[in-house]
């Protein structure tokens, strides 16, 4: 998927700053089925720490804090055992896991290729959105004002999901998802002159039938998780459709493409997108599904990519499963990322988009 440029939010952030490196898809998916030690050729390291520190630290503040509650609650003064059971969130870190770990890997993941953790040294344009804490306002690491940040360390702000990850502090500033605020930022890629907007939401509400099915019953008889997990899916697919329909008719000239699960796509819903373990099944699944979504929408799809001079091939000449092995050896992933990269800077170079102006 060689573009023109890329805007990355959250996870997907980390994956548009491979594709913005000139990582091509087919080798994204060889490195995360297969069962190499080294995906990429970077050493592998734990990704999200624990941070046992935070914790200490964090707890050394105990006897303050249950002092202080306990004088409240016993004094009558509007405390209550529920107030005082709420006060020890007080004793939690910002977030339960830290993502240096992220930022390491990707670092070296660029070191591995031969090139910089810049956003002066991609193949292609990349926008990376995490959300500023303090101010409750968006920043897209990669425009002016906001270049000189590593990409591995904007990536890692965008993916930092509150309450789960901690806030990275870049500069004066502390950052979280990029998702917070909006689910898509679309505006940004048309802002930079994008005329054709490709986007990619893997995240959509079930729609759980009682018969059949893996789910029988109410999700709510799951337990809380799934609730949680449905209720944050409502909230995000929600504004997805608000926004674009705002941008379909703020900018009729734009063609947006959206690609995404069917909401019947029990299996997507099934499998917990942060358990490293179910990637191969993951990508198989999401591999099949796209083409099935090609091919419900081919004459559609068709005739909206011909308007900009792409073709789209027939999901039927397409593999009904991804070819397996493709690079046979680790000197012919070497070379053929070089090849993929040196091309995305050839072309690049020939065409440009044009910034919109605000």
């Amino acid at each position: 998927m060689d573009l023109d440029l890329y805007v990355g939010i959250s996870g997907g952030a980390f994956v548009a700053s491979l594709l913005a490196s000139g990582v091509s898809p087919a080798e994204m998916y060889e490195q995360v089925t297969s069962r190499t030690r080294n995906p990429f050729g970077a050493t592998s390291a734990p990704l999200y720490r624990l941070g046992i520190m935070e914790f200490l630290r964090r707890s050394a503040r105990a006897p303050r804090v249950l002092k202080e509650a306990l004088a409240t609650a016993l004094t009558g003064e509007g405390g209550s055992i529920s107030d005082l059971a709420l006060s020890l969130f007080e004793l939690l870190p910002p977030g339960l896991l830290e993502t240096s770990g992220l930022q390491e890997y990707l670092s070296r993941l660029f070191k591995s290729r031969g090139q910089a953790d810049t956003f002066s040294g991609l193949a292609r344009e990349l926008y990376v959105v995490a959300v500023d804490l303090d101010r409750g306002e968006s920043v897209a690491f990669g425009e002016e004002g906001h270049r000189n940040v590593p990409v591995s360390r904007a990536v890692q702000a965008s993916a930092a999901l509150p309450g789960l990850y901690r806030p990275v502090r870049i500069g004066k500033r502390d950052y979280v998802d990029g998702g917070v605020k909006k689910t898509a930022h679309i505006n940004l890629a048309i802002r930079h002159g994008a005329d054709l907007v490709i986007c990619i939401n893997p995240i959509v509400p079930i729609l759980n039938r009682a018969a059949g099915g893996r789910f029988k019953g109410h999700l709510s008889s799951h337990g809380v998780t799934y609730v949680l997990d449905q209720a944050l899916r409502i909230m995000l697919h929600g504004r997805m459709e608000y926004g674009l329909e705002r941008y379909r008719a703020e900018h009729p000239e734009v063609d947006i493409l959206l690609i995404e699960p069917g909401r019947d796509d029990i299996q997507m819903f099934a499998y917990n997108i942060m358990r490293y373990s179910a990637r191969r099944v993951v990508a198989e699944h999401g591999y099949r599904s796209v083409r099935a979504f090609f091919r419900d929408h081919h004459r559609r799809y068709g005739r909206l990519l011909g308007r900009h001079q792409l073709h789209l091939k027939h999901p039927d000449r397409v593999p009904k499963a991804p070819s397996a092995d493709v690079f046979r050896s680790p000197l012919g992933r070497s070379l053929a990322g070089s090849l993929d990269a040196l091309g995305s800077r050839l072309r690049g170079r020939r065409s440009r988009p044009r910034r919109r102006p605000d």
